[in-house]
């Protein structure tokens, strides 16, 4: 339908106008840039004016004036087009400059005005770090990266209502120093889901669907003035220098350095960035909260800082509650990632050793097992060397760095010996994966016999695994509970599961045929993850399980989310540092969760070791340190949300008992809880013991579910094995059936016959242990 030619312009009336200009200029008071006091003295005059309607029209439009960076004019076919306006354009480096936008709309178009490319500016001629994985081409990447130092976000509202004329809201952040030049680009509509621009009041007279997206941009020479090089001195309680993470926010909650702006080492998925003593940030002049922390061992230290022309360098000293190397455990987390997930694919294929051991170091990491997998796998695989490394955390490629101003020189702690990295396999993309997620800890060689590629890898893990434990690494399965939920918390449960996802699918196969030596969790439902451990276990099996983090795929916020604490002699470093890791895992004690709880020095009569033999059932002692910490109260609710939500998977927030700080740990005799007692998460290393009755050869653990788990100490009684429970032989049989009808048509026609083999002899080694079961 099109518009009437002859149809009289309209005036918006004065008061809408007057409520579009006034929530404008409180948003620039939230934004920290509010209008002079006179300008605002003059405006609160205007809106009890009983001069005329065309009179304090123009007056308000002269009082806005000099704060209106940018003009945008819409036309009939939604097609808006930017000028500059008269706003001084004066930036602050790494700083947000609020500013006004004033949109004509005289053809009422009801729309949303966002920048180019939906919330940074320059898809088309000024690229962004959050825009850079669309980039195609690598080679030209330094001049790109150069060019990418601003960003812009529209406050809200954003929808247009459909005035004549409004006030919008523009703040911009400017990553350098000087004069640059840019350009400003709005847009009207919904660019991805072409949502239709509707003529108002009457919604009658114009209507315009699957609109062709258009816009002109507003040229500018912004003079951006220098941010201030503010040092952090990060240390520990004793002194030491270290790396933490630093999450630095102003009053509006906006993380600086710019996360949009970001280029590795510092991720566009973080709040915080990764720094050591002695190195800097660029920050404009005001106030800030810092928040300083390093892994859960920590308590975060929040300090409130006002940065001006007399800041030279923030102090922070971090505040450690748990110090488990005190008891001769050591952390690591055995599934992190340089590449896929949230890292970019460009301006490189994930990011380098330098970067990731920053992450770790920073994490108060002692071991973290980088995998490469299929997303980056070809240009990854170059930092496999067979053995642990701890590289110094420099700034990766240092042309990009250069171009991104990246001018700070990296530090040296004196704890980063601490921290290695080791560089191993975890076969997720490629032809086995649809078996579970296989994890290769410890490998000497990473390419399996007879491949050059990913394609032609065994299509299902066995063989994978068998080739893996030939080179004496540790092998097992990632993000176990994928898959395996059946709808209830009970622990262990019966239910045989769909197998459909990528959890611990085959291990059920792998075990009894002495392949698979762990599972990892410590990420989602407990049910979903430690029901197969538990049931395994029940059998008279070793099976370890670990924590760990995907990161960044589960868990974006670091390494070490979910973690696993091995005891050992000395701690574990220099090139073999995994090999003594995985040693201690094979013999000692340990633990995982999620770092906000531990149990030390499990002991069963006063012994700490593995395993336990008595003559004849009786009772037996199981003791413990144990310490936790949880704030006294928990966290406040997020703004627009009436209580807290503890966050998802393993969280010691989850265990707290209603109205306390209090958390209940448990004893866990063959997956059964039979002891319990509640232990106050402020912190304090206490000591626990109970007693328990052995009848039969059992597995016992400890556990505060959802934050930590012990592994079990195997207690046999006359010297028989465990062989707990019928139930669990015969779920661990049927399970493997459906995993069969789940998995089978994925494995090629050339390995079905001893993939069918396998899973037989599986099932009858389960139904041996079956008959063997003292219970049911």
């Amino acid at each position: 339908m099109s518009e009437p030619s002859n149809q009289a312009p309209f005036e918006a009336p004065i008061q809408p106008l007057l409520a579009s200009a006034s929530r404008a200029v409180e948003k620039l008071r939230e934004l920290g840039d509010p209008l002079p006091a006179d300008v605002l003295a003059r405006l609160s005059e205007l809106a009890n004016s009983t001069s005329a309607d065309a009179e304090r029209r123009t007056r308000l439009e002269e009082l806005l004036r000099p704060f209106v960076l940018v003009e945008t004019s819409i036309d009939e076919r939604g097609m808006a087009v930017s000028v500059p306006g008269a706003a001084p354009p004066r930036l602050v480096q790494h700083g947000w400059c609020s500013f006004l936008v004033r949109v004509t709309n005289p053809h009422r178009l009801e729309a949303t005005l966002a920048t180019g490319n939906g919330g940074t500016l320059g898809l088309i001629d000024f690229h962004s770090h959050s825009a850079r994985i669309a980039l195609p081409d690598t080679l030209t990447i330094v001049p790109w990266i150069e060019k990418s130092w601003l960003d812009a976000k529209l406050a809200a509202p954003t929808d247009l209502s459909g005035l004549e004329v409004e006030y919008k809201v523009i703040s911009l952040y400017a990553r350098d120093a000087g004069v640059r030049a840019a350009g400003l680009t709005l847009v009207a509509g919904d660019a991805r889901n072409h949502h239709s621009l509707t003529r108002s009041p009457d919604r009658l007279a114009y209507q315009r669907t699957n609109f062709e997206l258009r816009e002109y941009g507003a040229s500018y020479e912004f003079d951006c003035a220098a941010a201030r090089e503010v040092e952090l001195e990060i240390r520990e309680p004793d002194g030491r220098s270290c790396m933490a993470a630093i999450t630095i926010q102003d009053a509006r909650g906006r993380s600086y350095p710019s996360k949009a702006m970001r280029l590795a080492p510092d991720m566009f998925f973080h709040e915080h960035v990764y720094r050591a003593t002695g190195e800097m940030v660029r920050l404009p002049e005001g106030q800030f909260r810092v928040t300083a922390i390093r892994g859960p061992e920590y308590r975060p230290v929040v300090q409130d800082v006002t940065v001006d022309a007399g800041t030279r360098a923030i102090p922070v000293t971090l505040d450690r509650w748990v110090d488990p190397t005190a008891h001769g455990y050591y952390s690591g987390d055995p599934h992190i990632h340089a590449g896929g997930c949230s890292h970019y694919n460009v301006p490189s294929e994930g990011v380098t050793p330098e970067t990731m051991i920053r992450h770790v170091r920073g994490e108060g990491l002692w071991l973290g097992s980088v995998l490469t997998w299929a997303p980056c796998y070809y240009h990854q695989k170059q930092f496999f060397s067979g053995e642990a490394i701890s590289p110094p955390a420099d700034l990766e490629y240092p042309a990009m760095q250069a171009a991104q101003g990246m001018t700070w020189t990296p530090r040296p702690t004196d704890r980063d010996g601490e921290s290695t990295l080791r560089y191993d396999i975890e076969v997720s993309g490629f032809p086995s994966s649809h078996s579970g997620h296989v994890i290769l800890l410890g490998l000497t060689d990473q390419d399996y016999p007879g491949t050059s590629v990913i394609e032609d890898w065994p299509s299902w893990n066995l063989p994978v695994m068998r080739w893996g434990k030939a080179q004496n690494a540790l092998v097992g399965y990632a993000h176990c509970g994928i898959g395996l939920g059946v709808g209830t918390e009970e622990l262990p449960n019966y239910i045989v599961p769909s197998f459909q996802g990528i959890g611990s699918n085959e291990i059920i196969v792998d075990v009894p045929l002495g392949a698979a030596d762990f599972q990892c969790g410590a990420e989602f439902a407990p049910a979903s993850e430690l029901n197969i451990w538990y049931h395994l276990l029940n059998v008279g099996y070793r099976t370890l399980m670990l924590g760990e983090t995907d990161y960044p795929c589960i868990y974006d916020d670091g390494p070490g989310i979910g973690r696993t604490y091995v005891q050992l002699d000395q701690p574990p470093s220099g090139p073999q540092a995994i090999e003594a890791w995985i040693g201690g895992l094979r013999d000692n004690a340990s633990y995982f969760g999620d770092g906000r709880s531990h149990v030390f020095d499990l002991a069963v009569d006063g012994a700490t070791g593995r395993d336990h033999a008595l003559t004849a059932p009786g009772t037996v002692w199981v003791s413990a340190t144990v310490a936790a910490w949880l704030p006294e109260e928990p966290p406040a609710p997020p703004p627009g949300r009436p209580v807290y939500s503890a966050p998802v998977g393993w969280h010691l927030e989850r265990s707290r008992i209603p109205t306390s700080r209090a958390v209940t740990i448990e004893v866990v005799v063959n997956g059964v809880a039979v002891a319990a007692a509640e232990v106050v998460a402020d912190g304090t290393e206490r000591d626990v013991a109970f007693a328990v009755e052995v009848e039969r050869s059992s597995w016992i653990a400890l556990r505060i579910l959802r934050s930590v788990h012990t592994q079990p100490v195997f207690v046999e009684v006359g010297g028989r094995p465990i062989r707990a429970s019928r139930r669990s032989a015969q779920w661990l049989h049927d399970s493997v059936d459906q995993l069969w009808k789940a998995k089978s048509g994925f494995i090629r026609a050339s390995e079905q016959d001893a993939a069918r083999q396998a899973y037989d002899e599986a099932q009858a080694i389960y139904r041996t242990r079956r008959d063997e079961c003292e219970v049911e």
